[in-house]
Protein backbone atom coordinates (compact mmCIF):
# COMPACT_ATOMS: atom_id res chain seq x y z
CA UNK A 1 0.00 0.00 0.00
CA UNK A 2 2.85 2.36 0.82
CA UNK A 3 4.36 2.05 -2.66
CA UNK A 4 1.03 2.67 -4.37
CA UNK A 5 0.34 5.72 -2.19
CA UNK A 6 3.90 6.96 -2.68
CA UNK A 7 3.46 6.80 -6.43
CA UNK A 8 0.09 8.53 -6.23
CA UNK A 9 1.25 11.40 -4.00
CA UNK A 10 4.88 11.68 -5.23
CA UNK A 11 6.05 11.79 -1.64
CA UNK A 12 7.57 9.59 1.03
CA UNK A 13 6.00 11.32 4.02
CA UNK A 14 2.40 11.63 2.83
CA UNK A 15 1.82 7.86 2.48
CA UNK A 16 3.25 7.51 5.98
CA UNK A 17 0.69 10.01 7.27
CA UNK A 18 -2.11 8.23 5.43
CA UNK A 19 -1.10 4.81 6.73
CA UNK A 20 -0.89 6.23 10.25
CA UNK A 21 -4.67 5.93 10.45
CA UNK A 22 -4.33 2.13 10.34
CA UNK A 23 -2.59 1.78 13.75
CA UNK A 24 -5.24 4.03 15.27
CA UNK A 25 -7.91 1.76 13.81
CA UNK A 26 -6.11 -1.26 15.26
CA UNK A 27 -5.97 0.44 18.67
CA UNK A 28 -9.75 0.68 18.48
CA UNK A 29 -10.00 -3.00 17.56
CA UNK A 30 -7.80 -4.05 20.49
CA UNK A 31 -9.82 -1.90 22.89
CA UNK A 32 -13.05 -3.38 21.51
CA UNK A 33 -11.77 -6.92 21.98
CA UNK A 34 -10.62 -6.14 25.51
CA UNK A 35 -13.77 -4.33 26.64
CA UNK A 36 -16.30 -6.67 25.00
CA UNK A 37 -14.46 -9.87 25.83
CA UNK A 38 -14.64 -10.97 22.21
CA UNK A 39 -11.95 -13.56 21.52
CA UNK A 40 -9.38 -12.96 18.81
CA UNK A 41 -10.54 -15.17 15.97
CA UNK A 42 -9.89 -15.63 12.29
CA UNK A 43 -12.98 -13.53 11.57
CA UNK A 44 -11.65 -10.65 13.65
CA UNK A 45 -8.29 -10.84 11.89
CA UNK A 46 -10.01 -10.82 8.47
CA UNK A 47 -12.05 -7.81 9.51
CA UNK A 48 -8.90 -6.04 10.73
CA UNK A 49 -7.34 -6.56 7.30
CA UNK A 50 -10.48 -5.17 5.65
CA UNK A 51 -10.42 -2.29 8.11
CA UNK A 52 -6.88 -1.40 7.04
CA UNK A 53 -8.19 -0.75 3.54
CA UNK A 54 -11.22 1.17 4.74
CA UNK A 55 -9.34 3.26 7.30
CA UNK A 56 -7.05 4.96 4.82
CA UNK A 57 -9.91 6.44 2.76
CA UNK A 58 -10.56 9.36 5.12
CA UNK A 59 -6.88 10.24 5.30
CA UNK A 60 -6.54 10.08 1.51
CA UNK A 61 -9.45 12.51 1.10
CA UNK A 62 -7.89 14.91 3.59
CA UNK A 63 -4.31 14.76 2.29
CA UNK A 64 -5.49 15.14 -1.32
CA UNK A 65 -7.45 18.27 -0.44
CA UNK A 66 -4.47 19.74 1.43
CA UNK A 67 -2.26 19.08 -1.60
CA UNK A 68 -4.77 20.78 -3.90
CA UNK A 69 -4.83 23.87 -1.70
CA UNK A 70 -1.04 23.97 -1.46
CA UNK A 71 -0.84 23.71 -5.26
CA UNK A 72 -3.06 26.81 -5.42
CA UNK A 73 -0.42 28.66 -3.42
CA UNK A 74 -2.06 28.60 -0.01
CA UNK A 75 0.29 28.28 2.98
CA UNK A 76 0.54 24.86 4.58
CA UNK A 77 -1.04 25.87 7.89
CA UNK A 78 -3.97 27.55 6.13
CA UNK A 79 -4.40 24.59 3.78
CA UNK A 80 -4.50 22.18 6.73
CA UNK A 81 -7.11 24.26 8.57
CA UNK A 82 -9.21 24.69 5.44
CA UNK A 83 -9.01 20.99 4.60
CA UNK A 84 -9.96 19.92 8.10
CA UNK A 85 -12.92 22.29 8.22
CA UNK A 86 -14.09 21.74 4.64
CA UNK A 87 -13.70 17.97 4.44
CA UNK A 88 -15.17 17.17 7.87
CA UNK A 89 -18.67 16.64 6.49
CA UNK A 90 -17.70 14.22 3.67
CA UNK A 91 -15.38 12.30 5.99
CA UNK A 92 -18.00 11.99 8.73
CA UNK A 93 -20.76 11.07 6.27
CA UNK A 94 -18.63 8.39 4.64
CA UNK A 95 -17.72 6.86 7.98
CA UNK A 96 -21.22 7.15 9.43
CA UNK A 97 -22.85 5.49 6.41
CA UNK A 98 -20.42 2.58 6.68
CA UNK A 99 -21.11 2.29 10.41
CA UNK A 100 -24.87 2.53 9.84
CA UNK A 101 -24.66 -0.18 7.20
CA UNK A 102 -22.79 -2.50 9.55
CA UNK A 103 -24.91 -1.78 12.63
CA UNK A 104 -27.74 -4.27 11.91
CA UNK A 105 -25.20 -7.04 11.42
CA UNK A 106 -23.27 -6.07 14.55
CA UNK A 107 -26.32 -6.10 16.83
CA UNK A 108 -27.77 -9.21 15.23
CA UNK A 109 -30.92 -7.97 13.50
CA UNK A 110 -32.46 -11.06 11.95
CA UNK A 111 -30.41 -13.33 14.20
CA UNK A 112 -27.02 -13.11 15.86
CA UNK A 113 -24.19 -14.64 13.87
CA UNK A 114 -21.03 -15.81 15.58
CA UNK A 115 -19.10 -15.05 12.39
CA UNK A 116 -20.63 -11.83 11.06
CA UNK A 117 -21.41 -9.89 14.24
CA UNK A 118 -17.81 -9.70 15.54
CA UNK A 119 -16.63 -8.83 12.04
CA UNK A 120 -19.07 -5.93 11.74
CA UNK A 121 -18.35 -4.73 15.29
CA UNK A 122 -14.61 -4.83 14.70
CA UNK A 123 -14.87 -2.76 11.54
CA UNK A 124 -17.26 -0.27 13.17
CA UNK A 125 -15.10 0.41 16.22
CA UNK A 126 -11.89 0.57 14.20
CA UNK A 127 -13.52 2.97 11.77
CA UNK A 128 -14.51 5.30 14.61
CA UNK A 129 -10.91 5.44 15.81
CA UNK A 130 -9.46 5.92 12.32
CA UNK A 131 -11.97 8.69 11.56
CA UNK A 132 -10.98 10.52 14.73
CA UNK A 133 -7.32 10.19 13.77
CA UNK A 134 -8.04 11.42 10.24
CA UNK A 135 -9.87 14.49 11.51
CA UNK A 136 -7.53 15.52 14.31
CA UNK A 137 -4.17 13.76 14.41
CA UNK A 138 -3.27 13.56 10.72
CA UNK A 139 -3.80 17.31 10.05
CA UNK A 140 -1.65 18.14 13.07
CA UNK A 141 1.14 15.85 11.92
CA UNK A 142 0.90 17.11 8.34
CA UNK A 143 1.35 20.68 9.50
CA UNK A 144 4.20 19.74 11.82
CA UNK A 145 6.08 17.72 9.20
CA UNK A 146 5.79 20.29 6.43
CA UNK A 147 6.61 23.23 8.68
CA UNK A 148 9.71 21.38 9.82
CA UNK A 149 10.81 20.52 6.27
CA UNK A 150 10.26 24.16 5.24
CA UNK A 151 12.48 25.35 8.11
CA UNK A 152 15.17 22.83 7.21
CA UNK A 153 15.07 23.94 3.56
CA UNK A 154 15.59 27.56 4.59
Amino acid sequence: MYLILGTQFNSYSQPFLILLSVPFAFIGVVLYLFVSGTPLSTTVIYSAVALAGIAVNDAIVLISFINEKRAEGIATSEAVVEAASTRIRPILLTSLTTIAGLLPTAIGVGGYSVVWSPMASTIMVGLVFSTISALFIIPLLYGAIYDRTRRIAQ
